[in-house]
């Protein structure tokens, strides 16, 4: 049967449109409006550095990683070429405070060899830098109101941080041959998932505090369970040769777990809901393209079974039916704090995101690879 199961020659158009409008990627049309939510703004998921290419924090470091992923499967230069100058403009403007989620760009740029000495002072700032929560976890510290502030987050460990700052240790330890590096990448991982999967479920939550001994509103928030299934394949392909045997059969049954409670909620339109357990919360595109890129990758490396495969395609048709004339993703949601209750996160804003293009090329990107 081909697995394709959608039309190639779509994919490939607007993967060159989403592509394009990522390096051009602008400010929201109705920012005038989200700056009017004052004091609310950090709760609905404004926040103006998230927009555009321009900055150096997480939304910018996915829409790198979007664009590496592309150069590979394509074998040209286009990461690269575009890569270096956005690097280049970013250090002549002076980087912002180092934390989990500025830690993003390096997963791409740690690549390049203009960025070794940063990417080396960087990691030996996660090893002895980065505040720690009880049990030695990567405490979520994020940027604050300014991009030399931070906020603390103390004791907290969120699922974001598997892609954000957990890959990137590991892959420095790989590059590096460093045993530290890659068995704190490993204690991290277990220790997010030890907290923050949920065993009724096989869904992961947002968050954990470790003083409150809770998982906050016990979101099982659909951008966040795709951190982690499109981050766990890529972490157990690239450490698969470190891992004893015992310990990667228990992630990839995680893994696994994982995406059979994911596929039980796809939504009828072939999304999930933002919540993903809530059909009334609205269903986002960035999330879902990060799931079924996961699920189609976990597939190609025989870490799923192939029986998956027709539910993520059904996910990428309906990713690509959300991208308007002019490549922009619809659909996104702004950045997401933990939400005090679960409502929170129905009130995010929608709005183009650099993630957004991005989580949509590495879905069809994958989805190639399966055509």
């Amino acid at each position: 049967m081909n697995k394709c199961l959608v039309n190639k020659a779509e994919i490939m158009e607007k993967l060159s449109l989403v592509t394009d409008k990522l390096l051009k990627l602008e400010r929201p049309g109705n920012e005038a409006e989200l700056q009017r939510l004052g004091e609310d703004a950090g709760r609905r998921g404004y926040f103006a550095r998230d927009f555009g290419m321009e900055e150096w924090d997480w939304p910018q470091g996915v829409g790198l990683y979007g664009l590496q992923k592309l150069e590979r499967h394509f074998g040209d230069n286009r990461y690269r070429d575009y890569a270096k100058p956005w690097m280049a403009r970013q250090l002549e403007k002076g980087l912002p405070s180092r934390n989990i989620n500025t830690t993003a760009p390096l997963l791409s740029l740690m690549e390049l060899e203009d960025a070794e000495k940063l990417s080396l002072e960087w990691v030996d700032w996660l090893m002895t830098g980065l505040p720690r929560t009880m049990e030695l976890g990567y405490q979520h510290v994020t940027t604050g109101a300014s991009k030399h502030e931070i906020n603390l987050h103390e004791n907290e460990i969120w699922i974001d941080t598997l892609f954000m700052a957990i890959l990137f240790t590991a892959k420095m330890g790989v590059k590096y041959d460093n045993p530290e590096w890659r068995q704190a990448s490993l204690h991290q991982l277990l220790l997010h998932i030890k907290y923050l999967y949920d065993k009724k479920t096989g869904l992961f939550f947002h968050g954990w505090h470790f003083g409150g001994r809770h998982n906050f509103s016990e979101a099982f928030w659909c951008r966040g369970n795709g951190w982690f299934a499109l981050g766990l394949p890529e972490y157990l392909e690239l450490m698969r040769p470190y891992l004893d045997s015992g310990v990667f059969a228990c992630l990839q049954q995680t893994l696994q777990a994982q995406t059979e409670a994911l596929l039980a909620c796809q939504s009828g339109d072939g999304l999930w809901h933002t919540l993903l357990d809530d059909p009334k919360s609205y269903t986002e595109t960035s999330g879902s393209a990060a799931i079924a890129a996961g699920i189609l990758n976990g597939v190609r490396r025989g870490l799923l079974p192939e029986a998956y495969t027709e539910q993520a395609m059904r996910a990428i048709q309906a990713v690509l039916d959300r991208i308007d004339g002019e490549g922009t993703v619809l659909g996104v949601s702004g950045g997401t704090p933990i939400g005090a209750a679960k409502e929170d996160y129905k009130g995010i804003i929608i709005a183009p995101m650099a993630y957004g293009q991005a989580m949509a090329l590495v879905a069809f990107g994958e989805a190639l690879q399966h055509c």
